[in-house]
């Protein structure tokens, strides 16, 4: 009788060890969910902070920065006309040394990031600070003489907004 006793207890023992190993188990892996779950939330947090956030505070190529300044700047009179799209994608090809189709690619990134600001006095500030700290005087020089060809596309010369946001650029820039 008494070895009958020594197998149960042996077997009640195993089973209890069996028990606890499987609660462990458990518990690790609702620590896991949990950590998981936070990492979630947290990269749902910084992907909705970035889709919010303006594109144009996104732009890490300076020449797109650049180009939409020259969209801007066409746009600033009502809507682009062929030349000025013409001239922007040129002043894209001399200036920034592309070629051909990556300065079509950098005009129509451009002109989608002015599409989807409604302000273009905004716009320029916000793209006149990335480009503060990016180009150097010669290159910022460069930049207001773009300015300046493609304000004067329509019309010969520049209208009186197109001339006190070229000032301001020029201020910011400084």
């Amino acid at each position: 009788m008494h070895i009958l006793l020594a197998v149960v207890a042996v077997l009640g023992g195993i089973a209890f060890f069996i028990w606890r190993v499987r609660s462990t188990a458990q518990a690790a892996k609702d620590v896991v969910e949990a950590v998981d779950d936070i990492r979630a939330t947290a990269r749902r947090y910084n992907h909705s902070r970035k889709t919010k956030a303006n594109p144009l505070e996104n732009i890490e190529d300076n020449r797109v920065a650049a180009a939409t300044i020259l969209a801007a700047f066409a746009r600033m009179d009502g809507d682009y006309t062929r030349e000025q799209l013409v001239a922007i994608k040129e002043e894209c090809k001399r200036v920034f040394n592309t070629s051909e189709a990556e300065a079509v690619e950098i005009t129509g990134q451009s002109r989608w990031l002015m599409e989807q600001t409604a302000n273009v006095d905004e716009a320029i500030r916000r793209l006149s600070r990335v480009l503060r700290r990016a180009l150097d005087v010669e290159e910022k020089k460069q930049l207001l003489t773009m300015v300046t060809h493609i304000s004067t596309i329509e019309g010969g010369q520049m209208s009186e907004a197109q001339e006190q946001s070229l000032s301001q650029l020029s201020r910011q820039l400084a």
